[in-house]
């Protein structure tokens, strides 16, 4: 799969809208991981897909399907695969107004929080560079602060041992 720079996201969205106002229908996406790491923080240049949930979910999907086709995209560009890991409590902020669509994005605290629960280790993942982005970004200098924003979303006690060690280890074992 090819890489999505922060231009060719917006073309991308651009182009959903029109295949919305085509069916005359509004549409919105919240947006979560690299994406939002790439438009909202300017931590990375591209990300690999858009990770997100969308309403009216099946209308989206068949829009973006139709969008990859006509670009020659992967056609899983645009996934709501990341629905296991949202948060009831999940925080999301405006990010773009089109015509027939609303284009939402996490929160830096929920950013946080989901990266930490879903942490993916190994090269080809930058789940560990987001963290230690975050957590920057916020000031953040201690485990016990970023725990008490992850408890925000998420039990702390159903959290994976590896992302906590991660934690301890991006902010050297200040508990």
């Amino acid at each position: 799969m090819s890489q999505l720079n922060k231009t060719q996201i917006h073309e991308l969205f651009a182009a959903i809208n029109n295949e919305m106002s085509r069916l005359n229908l509004s549409g919105e996406l919240n947006l979560v991981g690299g994406a939002v790491m790439c438009l909202v923080f300017d931590a990375r240049e591209a990300t690999q897909d858009v990770d997100a949930f969308f309403a009216p979910t099946t209308s989206l999907r068949e829009a973006a399907k139709r969008v990859a086709f006509d670009r020659n995209l992967d056609p899983h560009w645009l996934n709501d695969g990341v629905k296991g890991f949202l948060s009831p409590q999940g925080d999301f902020s405006d990010y773009l107004e089109l015509s027939h669509l609303r284009v939402m994005t996490a929160t830096a605290e929920y950013m946080l929080a989901m990266k930490c629960l879903a942490t993916r280790i190994g090269d080809e993942f930058h789940d560990i560079d987001d963290i230690r982005y975050l957590l920057k970004h916020m000031g953040i200098e201690t485990v016990s602060k970023a725990y008490e924003i992850i408890a925000n979303y998420y039990p702390l006690d159903k959290f994976p041992l590896k992302s906590k060690y991660i934690l301890e280890e991006l902010l050297e074992n200040d508990t």
